[in-house]
């Protein structure tokens, strides 16, 4: 039995997905304009190595961060689809923990060079998200061998 609502909360979810997504292709291609601006209005005579480190570091974290929403939307189809114990969202969260690792190196290398107390809190996020996501994997990775071994038994 379906629930009136949760259709129309599986389209709201799916929109903000698409809208996180795009955004997030839009504030990438705007990073050296948002980053220039930054460093000129809020932060006084910063020299260029700093501009094109931050500019670098974003640009790196940012492509990560797009294929972890990508992934996301990629395993709430198969949600929609009464479908998710599938080898694709076990790949897609193993991409997601790694991206999550990757995020949070990109981090720590930024500490070694300029350091914040926000930075730190990434670290911490990242890591935490990763193995989730890595740990996440291998539930469903399970979950999809009981539920083969179970259609072979019937």
């Amino acid at each position: 039995m379906r629930i009136m609502g949760e259709k129309s909360l599986s389209a709201f979810v799916k929109l903000m997905l698409d809208f996180i997504f795009i955004g997030g292709i839009g504030i990438f291609i705007s990073l050296p304009k948002t980053v220039n601006w930054y460093l000129n209005y809020i932060h006084a005579n910063v020299s260029i190595a700093i501009y094109y480190f931050l500019l670098g570091l974003l640009a790196i974290t940012g492509i990560f961060a797009l294929i972890i929403v990508y992934e996301i939307r990629k395993i709430f189809t198969t949600l929609t689809r009464k479908d998710p114990f599938m080898m694709d969202n076990v790949r897609s969260l193993r991409r997601m923990g790694i991206a999550s690792f990757l995020i949070a190196f990109c981090y720590i290398f930024k500490i070694l060079f300029y350091n914040s107390f926000m930075t730190i809190i990434l670290v911490m996020v990242f890591t935490i998200a990763g193995f989730f996501s890595i740990i996440l994997a291998e539930v469903f990775h399970q979950a999809i061998i009981v539920k083969e071994e179970n259609d072979f038994t019937i």
